[in-house]
This record gives C-alpha cells, structure tokens and sequence, in this order.
C-alpha cells in the first residue's frame, strides 16, 4: 500500500464517508429522515431557481434557512420527527423553546385562517423564510398579515433554527453535510 498512494487516499476517503453515513444509513428511521431532508432540499431547488445557487456555494444563509424550513414542515406534520430528533425541547410547552414554537404555530394558524387557502399559506410562510429581504415576498405577506408580526415570526424562527443545530451540533453538521452531499447522487 506504501507504493499506492491513490489507493491508500481512496480507501481513506471511503473509510471516512462510511464513518459519517453508517449511523444514517444502517438506521431505517435516520436514513428516512436524511433522505426526506436532501429531497425537500432538491424540491426547493426546483420551486425556486435561486435557492439552488445558494446551496451550490454554500451561502451562510442556508443555516438558518434550511432549519426553518424544517420547522415549518413540523407545524403541518410533515418532518419525518427531524425536529423531535434534533430539537425535542420544542414541543415541551414548559420549556422557552416550547413556548416560541407555540407561537410560531399560533401565527401559521392565524395566517391560515386569513388566506383560507392552505396551499397559499405554506407558501407564504416558506417565501418569507427564503427570501426575507424580498420586498415582494413581504408585501405578499403584508397583505395578510400586520408587519410587526411578520417580524416577530421571522425573529422567532431563526431563534429555532440556530438552537437545533446547537442541541446535537456534530449529528446535526453529519445529517446536514450528508443531505447536502447526497442531492444529485
């Protein structure tokens, strides 16, 4: 093997990316949440031809973002328990975090019950995540609902996302790096 330099680096390569995926991928119910997570990824990449860009360099805002999604999808039940898994606290109403996903899912109730079209709605929620600073996306919204509001959720929202890639941040940085690393595969 000392003669073999290639070899020696692929077999390293290998060892490591089977180290990082064994835990995901020997797991049915982690390898299903991992594979929901790089397809919802995929499904944005689609919806939203700008996104993709962003995720191919990496721009730090995919950090908070991606997380949000994630928690947005928790409030329609549709998360395969990725927020259980890495952020349990927030469905402990005792808990501070309990308390802002309580309100995070008062304000999708309330924007639901205004629009009256459920599709609509979600959308909404996951443009105001996705594209913050786009005036257009904020007056879509604003036609809906107070901006102050809108504020409080966006502000709340980042809250969550940044503390669930703190309570378990090296299984947290493995599933998000594997989710990234699987799309297009």
């Amino acid at each position: 093997m000392k003669n073999n330099s290639d070899l020696v680096e692929i077999l390293i390569f290998y060892e490591t990316s089977w180290e990082k995926g064994k835990h995901y991928i020997l797991n049915l119910e982690k390898y299903s949440q991992l594979l929901y997570f790089s397809q919802l990824i995929e499904i944005l990449c689609e919806k939203y031809k700008e996104i993709e860009e962003k995720l191919e360099c990496r721009d730090p805002s995919i950090f908070i973002w991606l997380p949000s999604i994630i928690i947005i999808k928790s409030l329609e039940n549709d998360d395969k328990g990725i927020c259980k898994e890495f952020i349990p606290n927030m469905f402990n109403e005792e808990d501070e975090t309990g308390k802002i996903y309580n309100y995070i899912k008062n304000f999708k109730e309330n924007l639901y019950n205004v629009v009256k079209d459920p599709y609509l709605a979600y959308n909404l929620l996951e443009k105001s995540v996705l594209f913050e600073e786009d005036s257009d996306v904020s007056r879509e919204l604003e036609a809906y609902i107070p901006r102050y509001l809108i504020d409080d959720f966006e502000k709340k929202i980042k809250i969550l996302s940044m503390q669930m890639q703190r309570i378990k941040p090296t299984e947290w940085n493995y599933f998000f790096d594997l989710a990234m690393n699987y799309l297009g595969e």
